[in-house]
């Protein structure tokens, strides 16, 4: 196909050609379809800002930077500096009958607010006099704007009230910007569009798009996800994959004309190529790409009108900086060494007190660290529980693969450079809190990643650095706990067998809270780390994705270091692309979480819209709260065999009510599942079940199936078997209410002749069928604490238990619709 780019003149033309019939089904577009973004001119259009000390471009300096992306062409434009005049020669460059004219100052952001835009006619006096009037007016009317809106104020302007910043924003505007009106071809509701850039700590650059104008700020705030606006990262997508978070959005259901009363406004392919321009530039000019002279913070054009079938930029934005550095890559390597390592050290362990170091010294053995392996630095001590000590970490025989720090947060500077310049270890966990999370610390914080920064560059890379304000490590592989929680707290599993997740938290208080809440997750690996002041979370999944013990990564966030989050989207993307899950949750949405977690681990919560956006793009299971993680690890884990074929559930329960229930929450905010009829020969199958349990007088064949209280073990396990053997059914969920008397559903006792260990059980019956099935089987258990011997048996038999059927389905809902995207 020809190139997208198609021949046009400059931005001076404005040329507009005529509208193109939509494509809804858009061809996939190869890069070669696509023309470069000129980046020669633009380095020298930032160049020229950058030697006048600014950071920002003037609105005509963004025209010329679209030009040099061929995004789309600007209005024709003219600058009348201060001291210069409006010509006729001026207006005979411009189209159309009418001019706009535009304040240019660095300080005015709002020109809105300003009354710095105006539209006159075409005609040299009507001009003179509109500029004449915005110089007298802009100062005046957004000294007072910022008068009232005291958080605005530029740094320039800082201390100026009155006359005073009047008269500074007057000496300040550069000229006013004479531009050809471009008249849009439609007006009214979600016809204009916003396209920009912005450069994130976390992700990156990152590209945005949807609802242009002032007005759609506010819209934007009260719509439903996804629906104002689509955001990627722009290292993890194209111009044709975010296209397609696009076409969700109401801009695009306006613009395609897909909108009721609405008539189609603009070619999909304008946008896509609009979309790989930004992407482009902004990938280019970031620390991506070390050979960029500068890195662009933010790129805006807010709104771009449709004018003769075209994208029209009607303002534009642009601030950048002078490119830095980037940081010093990590071993990563050395992550085995803390995952499996031979031999290990411990500081910090008292002799005669059960102190956190004795307790880590403890937990190491108990879980089956051999002893004379272990050194213990202490500097008087000869042995502690029969570990030979060293007075230094200087003294120790030879380099350990694990050093665990828990001293106090002041001594831990010491240590590091001990370790460090010593050569005394691969992998250090540390421990101490106060490194950055309170107030006072940052200093040593910055003093830890300077050294060990400096320690990477050495020939073998220097340590690995896991914290600090780690709670700890647990290594089933290792044969290690260095978790500073007693057993007597915290039981744990021991010894070898099968485990299928990898528990990744900033917070070690999570990790710990959940495995004693659900202590069936019995994890092969559960990290705590803290502060990241060294290895990232985007480090652990990188490397350990490919462990093949691990199948399922929980992951709980706080904030990731600069550019971390895209390296963990990046290795989710992989990692789901091994065939893995991931279950993610994000803390810090709010600007009160965001404090919250800022004193916590010392983290920057980042954009929360960003980092959803990415890692659900990147095929993970993005968690709404914390009962949303817990059920989706719930489904994940023990589906791991099992075959996400479609939407099409069967509800199946022994009490009306979970049916209706169950029934009502088969749609969830962005997927669905459908209850189908079962097919004639299951409903034939089920009513010879039914009326051999002599329930065919009280139970009718439908989906959701209400088999009733007096529904047996057997006949309930056979209704299932026969759910699941249907092919027009893709998953069942099936409602237990353990109060009938028909089924076993107790524990033995003395009081009864019920017993979940019989083989006739529902307890027992319900795994078989669900392990001779390759289709998701559900059960939910609605009832008390007398219960829970058989929750946990049918647990325990390889299903997802819940004790809520509207969670049950809701988890389901999610665990199809991630994977079917996956599939897609």
């Amino acid at each position: 196909m020809p190139p997208l780019h198609r021949d046009r003149p400059s931005v001076g033309a404005a040329y507009m050609p005529p509208p193109t019939q939509v494509d809804h089904d858009l061809p996939k577009i190869s890069q070669g379809d696509l023309m470069p973004i000129d980046t020669d001119r633009i380095h020298e259009i930032l160049t020229a800002a950058h030697s006048e000390r600014r950071s920002s471009l003037y609105e005509h300096e963004c025209y010329d930077l679209l030009e040099a992306t061929g995004a789309e062409a600007a209005p024709v434009n003219r600058l009348i500096q201060i001291g210069e005049r409006p010509t006729p020669a001026d207006l005979e460059n411009l189209n159309g009958d009418k001019v706009v004219l535009k304040v240019v100052s660095p300080d005015i952001t709002h020109k809105t607010e300003a009354r710095g835009v105006r539209i006159v006619a075409r005609e040299l006096g009507a001009v003179e006099a509109a500029f004449d009037l915005m110089l007298r007016e802009v100062p005046e009317t957004y000294g007072a704007y910022l008068e009232g809106h005291a958080g605005e104020i530029p740094a320039a302007l800082t201390g100026r009230r009155g006359h005073g910043l009047e008269q500074r924003l007057a000496d300040r505007i550069v000229g006013i910007l004479l531009c050809s009106f471009m008249p849009s071809d439609a007006q009214g509701f979600a016809t204009e569009l916003f396209v920009g850039i912005r450069d994130t700590d976390e992700f990156g650059p990152i590209i945005s798009a949807g609802l242009g104008g002032v007005e759609m700020e506010v819209l934007a705030r009260k719509m439903k996800k996804g629906a104002a606006v689509a955001i990627a990262p722009t290292g993890t997508v194209d111009s044709q994959q975010f296209f397609e978070l696009f076409r969700s959005t109401l801009s695009y259901e306006r613009l395609s004309g897909a909108m009721r009363g609405s008539r189609h406004l603009l070619d999909d392919a304008i946008l896509v190529e609009c979309f790989q321009a930004f992407i482009d530039l902004a990938n280019h000019f970031s620390s991506a790409n070390p050979e960029a002279r500068f890195h662009i913070e933010e790129m805006e054009v807010n709104p771009f009108a449709t004018s003769g079938g075209r994208m029209a930029p009607l303002d534009g934005i642009c601030s950048f900086r002078a490119a830095t550095a980037p940081p010093q890559p990590r071993p990563i390597a050395k992550i085995h060494n803390l995952l499996k390592p031979e031999s290990a050290a411990v500081i910090g362990v008292s002799e005669n007190s059960r102190n956190m170091g004795r307790i880590i010294l403890n937990n190491l053995f108990d879980a089956g660290f051999d002893r004379d392996c272990v050194r213990v630095v202490h500097p008087t001590a000869e042995s502690i529980d029969g570990v030979a000590c060293v007075p230094g970490v200087a003294d120790l025989p030879t380099k350990v693969d694990l050093f665990v720090v828990a001293v106090g947060a002041k001594q831990v500077a010491s240590v590091v450079t001990d370790l460090v310049e010593h050569d005394k270890a691969e992998a250090v966990i540390l421990i101490p809190g106060g490194i950055g999370e309170k107030e006072g610390s940052h200093d040593l914080e910055r003093q830890l990643k300077r050294r060990i920064r400096t320690a990477h560059q050495s020939d073998d890379g220097g340590p690995v650095f896991l914290g600090g304000n780690s709670l700890g490590v647990i290594s089933h592989p290792g044969r290690y706990d260095t978790l500073f929680i007693p057993h007597t707290k915290l039981p744990k599993s021991r010894g070898e067998r099968p485990r299928k997740l990898c528990f990744i938290s900033q917070s070690g208080a999570f990790i710990i809270s959940n495995l004693s809440r659900m202590p069936w997750l019995d994890p092969v690996y559960a990290l705590s780390i803290g502060n990241q002041i060294d290895l990232t979370a985007g480090d652990l999944l990188t490397f350990i994705k490919d462990d093949p013990a691990v199948e399922v990564f929980a992951v709980y966030m706080e904030g990731f270091q600069p550019g971390d989050g895209l390296a963990f989207a990046t290795a989710v993307e992989e990692t789901v692309a091994l065939g893995k899950d991931v279950v993610f949750y994000k803390a810090g949405r709010t600007s009160e979480g965001r404090s919250a977690t800022a004193g916590h681990t010392a983290s920057v919560a980042g954009d929360y819209a960003v980092c959803e956006s990415a890692l659900t793009q990147a095929g993970a299971f993005v968690a709404a709260d914390f009962a949303d993680f817990e059920d989706l690890l719930r489904v994940a884990l023990p589906l791991r065999d099992k075959k996400a074929g479609g939407s099409r559930l069967a509800v199946v329960s022994n009490a009306g009510y979970e049916s209706v229930g169950m029934a009502d929450s088969i749609r969830q905010e962005s997927a669905e599942l459908m209850l189908p009829s079962f097919s004639p020969a299951t409903e034939e199958a089920m009513a010879r079940t039914l009326a051999d349990n002599r329930l065919d007088g009280l139970v009718d064949v439908k989906n959701p199936l209400d088999v009733t209280p007096m529904a047996g073990d057997a006949a309930y396990a056979k209704i299932i078997e026969e759910a699941l053997d249907d092919d027009a059914i893709d998953g069942v969920v099936a409602g237990i209410v353990p109060l009938t008397p028909a089924m076993q559903t107790l524990a033995p006792g003395e009081d009864h002749h019920e017993s979940i260990l019989d083989p006739g059980s529902i307890a027992r019956l319900l795994p078989e069928v669900a392990a001779a099935s390759d289709k998701p089987l559900l059960a939910v258990v609605d009832s008390g604490v007398l219960f829970d011997p058989l929750a946990n048996a049918l647990q325990t038999g390889g299903l997802p238990v819940f004790r809520s059927a509207d969670r049950a389905v809701k988890a389901l809902c999610r665990w199809v619709d991630v994977k079917s995207r996956i599939r897609s």
